[in-house]
């Protein structure tokens, strides 16, 4: 009885745990403090408390590709033309993965029901709440708070990509709740749900600071997608329509949107790779011309650093106004470390993710949601180098299998 007790309590202890993992996320001071502790700690209460078989979890298709994608990414230093293979670049590159095998199977043998996930996810997408309103308060001059690594004054936030990954997600989030709720008819619940989208949608923009530019075209298609997928066929076609149109005009009357495309209409016909948007042109340029060099099995991880420095003094014009030297595209940067194999490895995992069949629909679509927005996102940034972001990933992961297992286990209770 004692036993049963102290294993109830470890069962709470693992629900807590993964709220305070979901709350510390968007926040690089609490993470970088709190993180690995929380995430050690939850894999040992499930080595404790754990009667799943982990033989079908290890044979898991999604599991499996992830884990060769990963595993073929440590080992590429074996092919590696770097002096010193293990340099600070490969251990950046290893620091990144290494908890998806604690927290993905920390988060699948965890004792949550499927109410408590359903109630994680709410946790995880209000947990960027602070981020919102501080850009709100800083839009209205009545504070002043920026990441540390722009000059800033808060080492609480670490990017202004990162802050807006995370408000990127939580707009996603409510937006498929919203129509989830409208399909309930559950009005008042859904006018609740469409306010927030907005309060996160906008806090993307309304501070002059920073830039959702990246963040807008990931929404875009979302915006569109979701709408079809709750709607009746004829109904979907004409939403459908409706959505391309005003997608169409917006972006045609965002001046920012335009000038980025100006900026990238002046890079390819003078050569000229300013900007942001120019010199991300330029780094794809300088990434597709470093991949062809190793096309199969890539540069392995710890010498593609080395290899942009090199191009950058041979060819300067690429990286004028940019000091950093990566690609700012998380698909390229796979192509160039592990070619082809490993990134097919990569897109093997996505799509394993992306056939996960759930009976709960918000669940999803937002599974659906969160793939398209993470392959949009990885053009024009290195989100799987930001542990912050690649930890929300591996997160999002184990949710979604360990609400697969419940739900099959739900019906296997009930005889359906």
């Amino acid at each position: 009885m004692n036993f049963e007790i102290f294993k109830m309590n470890i069962e709470k202890l693992q629900f807590l745990l993964l709220v305070l993992i979901a709350t510390v996320l968007p926040y690089w001071n609490l993470y970088s403090y709190l993180f690995s502790h929380l995430v050690i700690i939850l894999f040992i209460s499930i080595l404790i408390t754990n009667n799943s078989n982990a033989i079908l979890f290890l044979k898991n298709k999604t599991i499996l590709s992830l884990s060769g994608f990963i595993v073929f990414t440590y080992v590429s230093f074996l092919w590696s033309p770097a002096e010193n293979v293990f340099n600070e670049e490969y251990f950046q590159n290893f620091d990144r993965f290494k908890y998806y095998f604690l927290l993905i199977p920390g988060i699948y043998f965890s004792s949550l029901t499927l109410v408590k996930i359903e109630r994680l996810l709410l946790v995880m997408a209000l947990a960027s709440s602070y981020t919102a309103i501080i850009y709100y308060l800083n839009a209205f001059s009545i504070t002043s708070i920026y990441s540390f690594q722009f000059s800033g004054n808060s080492e609480f936030f670490m990017h202004y990509l990162v802050q807006n990954f995370f408000l990127l997600t939580s707009s996603i989030y409510f937006y498929v709740k919203s129509f989830d709720e409208f399909k309930k008819k559950e009005h008042k619940k859904m006018f609740v749900f469409i306010l927030l989208t907005l309060f996160f949608v906008i806090s993307m923009f309304i501070d002059p600071k920073t830039t959702g530019r990246l963040m807008l075209v990931a929404f875009i298609p979302v915006f569109i997608l979701i709408p079809l997928l709750y709607m009746k066929k004829w109904n979907a076609i004409l939403a459908f329509i409706l959505s391309i149109f005003i997608s169409g005009v917006f972006v045609l009357n965002n001046e920012k949107i335009q000038h980025g495309l100006d900026v990238v209409e002046v890079a390819i016909s003078e050569g000229k790779y300013t900007g942001s948007w120019g010199h991300r042109l330029g780094f794809s340029i300088v990434g597709y011309k470093i991949f062809k060099e190793n096309p199969i099995i890539g540069r392995g991880i710890s010498d593609t650093y080395p290899q942009v420095l090199k191009f950058a003094k041979e060819n300067p014009v690429y990286f004028i106004g940019d000091g950093n030297r990566h690609f700012h595209n998380e698909h390229i940067n796979l192509l160039v470390q592990v070619g082809l194999v490993g990134y097919s490895l990569f897109l093997l995992f996505i799509y394993k993710l992306f056939q996960i069949n759930l009976k709960n629909k918000t669940i999803k679509y937002l599974n659906i949601s969160f793939i398209i927005m993470f392959l949009v996102l990885m053009l024009g940034e290195h989100y799987l180098w930001f542990k912050t972001c690649t930890a929300y990933f591996s997160m999002w992961v184990g949710i979604v299998l360990l609400y697969q297992k419940k739900e099959k286990e739900s019906l296997e209770s009930t005889g359906k």
